[in-house]
């Protein structure tokens, strides 16, 4: 018993730790970050859960649809459109046995990012127009060939294009979710080849994918180490521990990455994506593209 430590011997109670000192903020953003990483690695996962028609249909086909109504989307002007695309893409998902679980994460990201992007257009300086809401008044005046209006508004035009804004992203997420979320990265990557592209590229397209999940998934696993070892201690610690955890993710990745490349020459991969199962078009994907291409076309001139 003389070589324990006196607060492990029995009858002795252990030193108290002081818990690390933690806020509502740095909870929200802990708890933000956790959903991002998890939401961001369900994304750029493969699409092998559909089990509805869409994953009967070849790669090959789905990808010329979608691309199809993703350039009709960035055509259309009337949100009424974007909107109906937006709807048709979540319809076709759930008549699809497409996991609405991945689908579903567009919505919790497009709010955040699609009206950060949109609000500046909804502002007097960027749309001129009849003002809705009045944020500012300052004198009016130019510099240069600049000119600026004597207040900061939100225009009812202004409104109308961050809307459109909004919609149209939020159309165009949700066609690529639905593409990714019905077809195995595998089978997309093959269909890339199929259309012409290189595959120099859709290897590293695929290859991409998935060493962003790998690495997410290794920058949250070394901040929550830090977390469960202590709070903060000053800007200068985090600044520290910030650098070294960019370059111990660093190494990890790259030594992975090593590891992966010797396995892949060692076994004699030549870049070429090979399937056990190859695509072959049929009725379905005629019909499926006939009906892409018509939604694309109504979409554009609507």
């Amino acid at each position: 018993m003389d070589l324990l430590p006196e607060w492990i011997q029995p009858g002795l109670v252990p030193p108290s730790t002081p818990a690390p000192a933690s806020n509502f903020a740095s909870r929200t953003a802990r708890r933000a970050l956790g959903r991002i990483v998890r939401a961001s690695a369900l994304l750029m996962g493969g699409g092998e859960t559909a089990e509805g028609f869409l994953a009967g249909i070849d790669a090959r086909a789905k990808l010329l649809g979608v691309l199809a109504l993703l350039v009709a989307a960035t055509l259309a002007r009337r949100p009424e459109s974007l909107a109906a695309a937006a709807g048709a893409a979540w319809v076709v998902a759930l008549a699809g046995g497409v996991n609405l679980r991945r689908v579903s994460l567009v919505l919790s990201f497009v709010p955040l990012f699609g009206l950060v992007l949109a609000l500046p257009a909804a502002l007097s300086p960027v749309t001129p127009g009849q003002p809705l809401l009045v944020l500012l008044r300052y004198p009016a005046g130019s510099w240069g060939p600049w000119h600026w209006p004597a207040d900061l508004s939100v225009t009812a035009g202004g409104v109308y294009v961050a809307l459109r804004l909004l919609l149209r992203t939020t159309a165009c997420l949700s066609l690529g979710a639905l593409l990714t979320a019905s077809t195995p990265g595998p089978a997309l990557w093959r269909a890339l080849g199929g259309l012409g592209v290189p595959a120099v590229f859709t290897m590293t397209a695929g290859m991409m994918a998935r060493y962003l999940d790998l690495l997410l998934r290794a920058a949250e696993e070394v901040h929550l180490a830090k977390i469960s070892r202590g709070g903060s201690k000053g800007a200068g610690f985090e600044r520290a521990w910030a650098a070294a955890s960019l370059g111990e993710i660093y190494q990890r990745t790259r030594r992975l990455a090593d590891e992966v490349t010797r396995a892949m020459v060692s076994r004699g991969f030549t870049g070429e994506v090979r399937l056990l199962k190859d695509g072959r078009f049929g009725v379905k994907e005629v019909l499926f593209l006939a009906a892409a291409f018509t939604g694309a076309v109504a979409l554009a001139l609507g």
